[in-house]
């Protein structure tokens, strides 16, 4: 009877303990739960990339360029000059130089946004002396503590933002895309400067041969007015047809001063761009000797993954979306962590010592109530700045198939025209050899 007492007594006792046990588990699991549930909002809409109707193949191209498209196609000019300018310029132009700078100046915009992830530590040592008011204090000072101390206290702060709501997340987001963007625009930048580069230099060398063809072309009209007088004397002709002449002369030694001018003021422009300052330009192999570079021309979607300006533009739109999940997170509290751990005494010789040992934890909320529809207005701005970078967007792909169709086209027919002049004989070989027929 008395081992059946005992084994009810000990079964009695053992059933609160896997009650309580089995509470705590769940209450573990429930409070598991919510902060998982808590930390997992995210109010930032669903990012898709806007539908374009992007055509299949381009209306000119090539079918043999894709083996090309890796390459640097200002080198197929076969000009050592040129390759040096570009890589001078890539180098040292101020442009690219800025375009850099910015790259990182977003970084560290990204870095400071991404740091709110991490607890915000600081530590504020202070020293204070204080005297207590005579007119104040109505209760006497003990006569232990005197009315004039000094205090000396240092605190090791932390505080720590939950992200609830998200609103460091798209913060941090919207911050890496903005990053990304830039880099996608000192890419653009590049390409701008290589290309401004090469036309610069070879319209140089147009103007090298047109002057020398206006050189020649001024000899010959002076030839002719000399004839021209002297067939005047002779009786031959009338005036007019010697005035006619000597226009002609005065007319060709003007283009000559025009392209004297038009060499030295684009020397200046290359110099500029390889970042140096204006000088003359060192040639490379005569115009007639260059090649037409091969277009790569690859596929219409393969755009979208490559151009550096549309790149740009599609970062500007995450980073624009993700600002409306910032928005939205505004109307919801701001939950903060905060602690100070430290020494506090008025005793320095008991500064280090566990009696002056001081802490104060705590967690607190902000909510907003009202604003004056400043949150909601905040929020209509983000979603119109993504509506502005969707439309960006969306024009930006629509020019560059515009800027790569024309380019094609321009290529193409540059191709042809040269053939037929070549067919055409020596008389179209020398407005070639003046530039009237450019290499872009």
């Amino acid at each position: 009877m008395d081992k059946e007492r005992l084994k009810m007594s000990q079964l009695e006792t053992s059933k609160p303990s896997k009650i309580v046990n089995f509470s705590l588990s769940w209450s573990f699991v429930i409070v598991s739960f919510v902060f998982f549930f808590l930390s997992s909002c995210n109010f930032k809409p669903q990012y898709t990339r806007p539908e374009m109707d992007v055509p299949e193949n381009y209306r000119f191209g090539e079918d043999d360029n894709e083996q090309y498209a890796n390459l640097q196609w200002w080198e197929q000019l076969g000009d050592p000059v040129l390759n040096d300018l570009i890589q001078t310029a890539v180098q040292n132009n101020q442009d690219l130089q800025v375009a850099t700078a910015r790259v990182l100046e977003f970084y560290a915009r990204y870095q400071v946004v991404f740091s709110q992830f991490f607890p915000q530590i600081s530590i504020n040592p202070t020293i204070d002396r204080l005297k207590a008011s005579n007119d104040v204090d109505f209760q006497p000072p003990s006569k232990f503590i005197p009315r004039i101390n000094t205090l000396y206290q240092t605190f090791l702060l932390v505080s720590y933002e939950l992200d609830f709501w998200g609103r460091i997340r798209n913060a941090t987001e919207s911050a890496k895309a903005n990053y990304l963007a830039q880099i996608d625009a000192r890419n653009t930048t590049i390409l701008t400067i290589i290309t401004s580069v090469a036309k610069a230099y070879v319209a140089l060398l147009e103007f090298d041969y047109q002057l020398e063809i206006s050189k020649l072309t001024y000899e010959s009209r002076m030839e002719s007015w000399r004839i021209a007088k002297l067939r005047y004397d002779a009786g031959l002709i009338s005036e007019m047809e010697v005035k006619q002449a000597e226009s002609e002369a005065e007319g060709a030694e003007v283009q000559i001063k025009n392209f004297e001018a038009f060499v030295p003021e684009q020397e200046n422009l290359i110099s500029v761009l390889i970042g140096s300052v204006p000088g003359p330009i060192k040639r490379g192999p005569l115009l007639t000797q260059t090649q037409l570079p091969v277009v790569p021309m690859g596929l219409p979607s393969d755009l979208l993954e490559n151009r550096p300006d549309i790149m740009q533009a599609e970062e500007n739109m995450i980073s624009a979306n993700a600002q409306i999940g910032v928005a939205r997170a505004a109307f919801f509290p701001t939950l903060t962590l905060t602690g100070a751990q430290g020494q506090k005494t008025t005793d320095f010789d008991k500064f280090f010592k566990s009696s002056a040992s001081a802490f104060d934890w705590g967690a607190g909320a902000l909510q907003y109530l009202y604003t004056g529809g400043r949150l909601t207005g905040q929020l209509n701005e983000a979603e119109a700045v993504f509506l502005e970078t969707v439309h960006s967007y969306q024009q930006t792909v629509l020019t560059a198939f515009q800027e790569v169709s024309d380019a094609l086209i321009a290529h193409q027919k540059a191709k042809e025209k040269l053939e037929v002049q070549k067919k055409t004989g020596c008389c179209s070989g020398r407005i070639f050899k003046a530039g009237c027929v450019t290499v872009f």
